[in-house]
């Protein structure tokens, strides 16, 4: 069997996930392949046996761009699909939500969770010697809990999956309608309400050299560069990589991020750019 694990990472977390989760299953009865969305267009993906997305929480969803990313995949054709997702603080029905937009197109849900990491978003308002801080780059990333329980439910499917169980067979019940719960709305509206106030803010400063870094990066192509400064469009998905990962931090939101946390993923070595021109 082959096992794609097809994610999208804005500061490194997901990307982190999704390659903790690959070194769990190594020693099962699959083949693993690693794919970011950005290295291939959806049409284009093929020779699967099995699925696997992961994505960070946006809104109690997987971000938009990468909604319509999964809508434009080849169809499912009875192929098994697990889930996962990469949370700072709630994820909501966001695993469900996409587990059934995978159903629909023809794939079996199998099974799905998310993993808890620490919110970029909240980090890069903060100083770098607070103790959220220091607790978000002290966190034992070599023993993720979340992921762990993942693995091992993973593990057992591809088990009974290799002993000759169709995916039919272990089909995960979900709900015919994927409907938000109050929660679930109240989550979402507040960050809208946030990620309009920091899109409307988001700029660089008079430390910007104009590299160009922040554009070849965006991971849906709303920066251009003008006059040697960055422009920032009304796509931005506010995955905020161009933020952490300028080189002279000179991408800001506002006052709120100036001289706070900038975060390179778990182990400080998050490079986007790999992801952009693998």
């Amino acid at each position: 069997m082959n096992l794609l694990i097809l994610y999208f990472s804005g500061t490194g977390n997901t990307d982190y996930t999704a390659r903790y989760l690959a070194d769990g299953l190594a020693g099962q009865p699959v083949q693993i392949r690693l794919q970011a969305i950005e290295q291939q267009p959806p049409s284009t993906i093929e020779d699967f046996d099995l699925l696997m997305t992961g994505f960070p929480v946006y809104a109690c969803d997987a971000p938009r761009f990468y909604q319509a990313y999964l809508d434009n995949l080849p169809p499912g054709r009875g192929r098994g699909a697990f889930v996962f997702c990469t949370k700072g603080a709630y994820a909501g029905g966001a695993v469900r939500r996409s587990l059934q937009r995978l159903a629909s197109q023809g794939y079996v849900p199998l099974h799905g969770g998310s993993v808890l990491m620490p919110g970029t978003d909240g980090l890069s308002t903060i100083s770098e010697d607070s103790w959220l801080a220091r607790k978000a780059f002290e966190k034992d990333y070599d023993h993720l809990e979340d992921a762990d329980r993942l693995i091992d439910r993973f593990a057992a499917i591809l088990i009974d999956l290799a002993g000759g169980r169709r995916p039919e067979d272990l089909r995960l019940s979900l709900p015919t309608r994927s409907r938000r719960g109050l929660t679930d709305r109240i989550w979402a509206w507040l960050y809208q309400l946030t990620e309009d106030y920091a899109r409307a803010r988001l700029h660089a400063d008079s430390h910007c050299q104009g590299c160009g870094l922040c554009a070849r990066t965006c991971p849906v192509g709303a920066i251009e560069i003008v006059d040697h400064r960055p422009t920032f469009g009304d796509s931005c998905a506010l995955c905020i990589r161009c933020l952490h990962n300028c080189p002279q931090r000179a991408i800001q939101i506002g006052r709120l991020t100036v001289g706070k946390v900038r975060w390179h993923g778990p182990r400080g070595d998050f490079t986007p750019l790999r992801l952009r021109e693998g």
